[in-house]
């Protein structure tokens, strides 16, 4: 016997599309709007302030390997590809970071991610959540040189559940059930079923919240999130600029080597006039060219150095490594020097005050003490035994083609209380004392924890003062390289210095001049990464960095939140 069969089945989501006309991208924006809602809510319980972003990634470029078109740079056109270096200022490359940076895209997505997740969690809490299938099938089916037959059915299901605090739950339901030979009205059968339900537990996990508490821990926790965010934006932003810095110094550095050539050059012409003329040793001779030949090889060093800088300057911007850039130098060196180390308006004390209140850090530790205090709670709650409540009510169509009307005076009701106790409560007693020590280890681990704190603040202040001193004598170094330099070179003339004596003051002051330019940078970027740490910057859409006179702190937070607040 032959026998073919042609079924064809619709699953719940494809019917559900196809009803309400959505497509996957009108799908995808709804996803959006549910997403950027929870997280502009709660950037705004958080930071006082909404920052919504776009999570699509538009990069300057598909492929890294070849320059890109011309990008728009607050309000100019940069030619990433033209035969001239396009010269960027560090704003520009906060600009092209923020719009264009893989490390910074994927944090987006990631929050993108937990908030979608939340909105989708918390459903069931903020209103009934609707689920439901519309299942259906449809059958042909033929014996060979015989008979054939159809078939269709349907069970389309729709219900509303409604989660309570307390442990209740109350659900709505309706079912209909279809079945014909597609043969004609009177050879379907149709069935409906209207039903609600409620269960509500009274005694363990009942009347103070347990029911809750993982929703309450997600919840906490995404804002927790967002202002984990805030502040990554603030190290992100302060890790550009310290990048943008260093790179400058790596081309400082070139240009100082070069000038140190130049000198070189002269002392070993003068040198060799006084060889040739038997004023000096021909060793003095010898030993100027060398240093030259040193410096030569040295040079090509830095100018490898630089190249390779600026390449992983690139990858960090997410722009393509054949991009033609280069940094704004010597302009922005310049004025860092003009403008001298700008101090802090903290002492060691109060900037202690700030890390304990600004910290994401300091947030997952002290909810984490909450967390195993709360655990201890749920664990003693497991001594009782469990006493559930169940009630319910249910009628179906009148007749058997009559679906649409529903038989309520032969409605079916049922009540029903459970009771289970376990006798052996060896496991109960064991999660309960471990959940005792784990809060007690919870506020041990915190204690250590702020002192790791208050440790690391006082070892970064010293850090910030040291740097801030190290820049002071730096300058004070090349001002006697420059001056000892000159003098040796006006002696050499005289025949009252060697060429040792000029070339050890060449040497001095090349390595004077490279410190002064690491310890510039240094001091502003240990000063950067200071502010960011303490949450004192803003950063704004453009990625551009503002300083704060007072700190972004858990005030709000600890409005909902008031165990963050404790010291």
């Amino acid at each position: 016997m032959d026998r073919r069969v042609t079924s064809l089945s619709w699953m719940a989501g494809w019917l559900l599309l196809a009803a309400g006309g959505c497509t996957p991208a009108q799908y995808a924006r709804q996803a959006d709007q549910t997403a950027y809602a929870t997280i502009v809510s709660t950037q705004h319980l958080a930071l006082a302030a909404s920052r919504p972003f776009d999570v699509t990634y538009r990069p300057v470029a598909q492929a890294a390997s070849r320059p890109a078109d011309p990008i728009r740079i607050g309000g100019r056109t940069v030619n990433l590809a033209g035969d001239q270096p396009a010269v960027l200022t560090a704003g520009e490359c906060l600009e092209i970071a923020f719009r264009n940076s893989r490390t910074l895209q994927t944090r987006k997505e990631q929050l993108y991610s937990q908030a979608l997740a939340l909105a989708n969690q918390r459903r069931s809490w903020d209103s009934p959540l609707l689920a439901g299938a519309l299942p259906a099938a449809l059958e042909h089916a033929e014996v060979n040189k015989g008979d054939e037959t159809d078939a269709a059915a349907a069970g389309p299901n729709a219900s509303l559940t409604q989660q309570f605090v307390n442990g209740g739950a109350l659900t709505l339901g309706a079912a209909l059930n279809l079945a014909t030979d597609l043969s004609g009205i009177n050879n379907t059968l149709a069935g409906s079923l209207l039903s609600a339900n409620f269960t509500q537990p009274l005694l363990q996990g009942a009347w103070r919240g347990f029911a809750y508490e993982p929703q309450y821990r997600r919840e906490r926790d995404f804002v927790f999130a967002v202002f984990d965010h805030e502040r990554f934006t603030q190290t992100f932003a302060t890790g550009i600029l310290t990048d943008y810095y260093h790179v400058l110094e790596q081309r400082d550095q070139l240009e100082n080597e070069a000038a140190n050539i130049d000198r070189l050059k002269q002392t070993l012409a003068l040198t060799k006039v006084l060889a040739e003329g038997g004023q000096v040793s021909r060793i003095q001779q010898d030993q100027a060219e060398q240093n030259l030949l040193d410096a030569q090889v040295r040079i090509e060093g830095s100018r490898q150095g630089y190249r390779d800088a600026l390449d992983q300057f690139k990858v960090t911007l997410g722009l393509p490594i054949m991009a033609n850039v280069e940094p704004d130098y010597p302009a922005v060196l310049k004025a860092l020097a003009e403008g001298g180390p700008r101090s802090i308006d903290l002492d060691e004390a109060r900037a202690i005050s700030v890390a304990l209140s600004s910290r994401p850090d300091v947030l997952t530790q002290r909810a984490g003490v909450r967390d195993a205090k709360r655990d201890v709670e749920i664990a003693a709650d497991m001594f009782y035994p469990e006493v559930d409540l169940a009630v319910g009510i249910s009628a179906a169509n009148t007749g058997r083609n009559d679906f649409a009307r529903t038989r309520f005076d032969r409605h079916s009701r049922y009540a029903s209380l459970a009771v289970d106790y376990d006798l052996d409560q060896t496991d109960n007693r064991d999660a309960y004392r471990t959940a005792i020590l784990a809060h007690a280890k919870a506020q041990r681990d915190l204690a250590e924890f702020e002192d790791r704190v208050r440790m690391e603040v006082r070892s970064a202040y010293r850090s910030l003062v040291q740097s801030r001193k190290s820049y002071e004598l730096q300058v004070h170094n090349v001002e006697i390289a420059l001056r000892r330099r000159k003098l040796a070179a006006l002696q050499q003339k005289e025949g009252l210095a060697s060429a040792r004596d000029v070339l050890e003051a060449e040497e001095a002051l090349r390595t004077a001049q490279n410190g002064l330019t690491r310890a510039l940078v240094g001091y502003t970027a240990t000063r950067l990464g200071f502010l960011a740490r303490l949450g004192m910057l803003e950063v704004d859409e453009r990625g551009q960095v503002h300083e704060r006179a007072e700190p972004v702190r858990f005030d709000r937070i600890e409005r909902r939140y008031d165990y963050v607040g404790a010291r």
